[in-house]
């Protein structure tokens, strides 16, 4: 049986488990996990602040496994965090590959009733069954990306780079249009992002961490985006350079840093096309931890709607305009 985690799980819920699947997302690279506490406040907030973190639980005499995902702020899109199966004393009924299977299903079952169009999944290279089940499950690759890391930053004063300023909220059209410049096509059609979706947070609950960014340009034209996530457990940077900057890349990285106060871990994610950038980052000291690949599931169609042509531009055959809605998959 699969359902939501409820406070009868939450001792089960504190065993070591057999096996867990991390998908580092940058909101898990921010930040330290712990499924336990995090789903107690999921599960007791009687606020409701946590309502975009959904667990869910599979027993078979006794717990099995267990599944978290996270909601994005946009409330249309879903990022899998942590998948985890527990040992059972005699012949186990179901296998760890099983066990994801039916989290993973259920979850997707869920997240199309709720109107959620896509789900996100970022694995590395040693979950190959992880991966089967994602596959089995209509979950498509559609991107690559390298982490680095800077363990104990060096803050280094001063800059050549004086023209950076801090990102504000008129500046999303922009970071848009910098985003689809730079972006493979198909990258694009399978993120679905909109400029909403570059604008920061007025105000973020203290655990979600803060977010911060920095921009070369007017909020007409820029070529230059640093993002900076803060957690808990370090920063996760995201860099987007126009091509005729990258040589100018380091110096921008060296100003981000330049801003922080504290010696947390700095993580930077790179994406595969634009991987020349690793370069500036080798430069400043940041180290290559590995390569993750992005799946997405797609849980909207198109939907064809006849809208007719005015009469007098209208043929016997109906010809007219095809607007695209959508409907969740079920």
């Amino acid at each position: 049986m699969i359902r939501a985690a409820t406070v009868a799980d939450m001792w089960a819920l504190r065993r070591k488990p057999k096996r867990r699947v991390f998908f580092y997302n940058d909101a898990l690279l921010a930040s330290s996990y712990h499924s336990y506490l995090l789903s107690l406040r999921t599960m007791l907030d009687p606020m409701g602040a946590s309502s975009d973190q959904k667990t869910l639980v599979l027993r078979d005499h006794g717990l099995r496994g267990y599944l978290q995902a996270l909601r994005r702020p946009n409330k249309a899109e879903v990022d899998l965090q942590y998948l985890a199966t527990f040992g059972r004393r005699g012949r186990a009924r179901l296998g760890d590959g099983d066990i994801y299977f039916r989290l993973i299903e259920e979850l997707l079952r869920r997240a199309g009733a709720h109107k959620v169009e896509r789900v996100f999944a970022t694995l590395g290279t040693r979950a190959a069954d992880v991966v089967e089940v994602l596959r089995q499950l209509g979950f498509q690759p559609y991107a690559q990306q390298s982490v680095w890391m800077l363990a104990e930053p060096t803050i280094e004063a001063g800059t050549s780079i004086v023209a950076l300023r801090h990102q504000t909220r008129r500046d999303a059209w922009a970071i848009h249009q910098l985003y689809s410049s730079i972006t493979p096509r198909h990258v694009q059609m399978a993120e679905m992002r909109e400029s909403t979706a570059w604008q920061l947070a007025r105000r973020r609950p203290w655990f979600k961490g803060k977010v911060r960014g920095w921009v070369l340009g007017n909020d007409e034209s820029l070529t230059v985006h640093m993002a900076l996530r803060t957690g808990a457990r370090g920063h996760v940077l995201r860099v987007m350079i126009a091509p005729h900057l990258r040589d100018e890349a380091a110096a921008m990285v060296r100003y981000v840093l330049s801003q922080l106060h504290d010696q947390r871990a700095i993580f930077a994610v790179i994406q595969s096309y634009q991987s020349e950038l690793g370069g500036a980052l080798d430069e400043l000291g940041f180290i290559e931890r590995g390569e993750q690949t992005i799946y997405v599931k797609q849980l909207a169609i198109l939907k064809r709607q006849a809208s007719f042509l005015p009469a007098l531009l209208r043929t016997e055959q109906g010809e007219g305009a095809m607007p695209i809605s959508t409907l969740a998959r079920q």
